[in-house]
């Protein structure tokens, strides 16, 4: 990876303590997370799947918390706090140029 792509990277960590802080909704931190992904278009596959799953469990955990169709206390918190922590730990892997940390649990189906 190029050091901008590894830098786009790190900046997930900035917007994981926005989350984390209150200052930005979980809806916003899934678009930004998408965005800054995308941005930096890494072409390693493993980079490219380790991301989607996490970021496919984040995504399923945002929509379990504001789609009408969820049910009613489907929502988990500490699995939310699991797949921020995956996440994070992601992107601080990432960005230092080591290889991702493998996702410990599946995206939903």
């Amino acid at each position: 990876m190029e050091d901008y792509q590894r830098a786009l990277i790190g900046r997930m960590v900035e917007h994981l303590d926005l989350y984390a802080s209150g200052r930005t909704s979980l809806s916003k931190l899934v678009e930004d997370l998408r965005g800054l992904f995308d941005a930096s278009d890494p072409c390693d596959l493993e980079i490219r799947d380790s991301f989607q799953w996490l970021w496919a469990d984040l995504d399923g955990e945002c929509e379990l918390r504001t789609q009408a169709w969820a049910q009613a206390a489907a929502d988990d918190d500490d699995r939310l706090a699991r797949v921020i922590g995956n996440l994070r730990l992601w992107a601080t892997r990432v960005a230092a140029g080591e290889l991702p940390a493998r996702p410990r649990t599946p995206p939903p189906a």
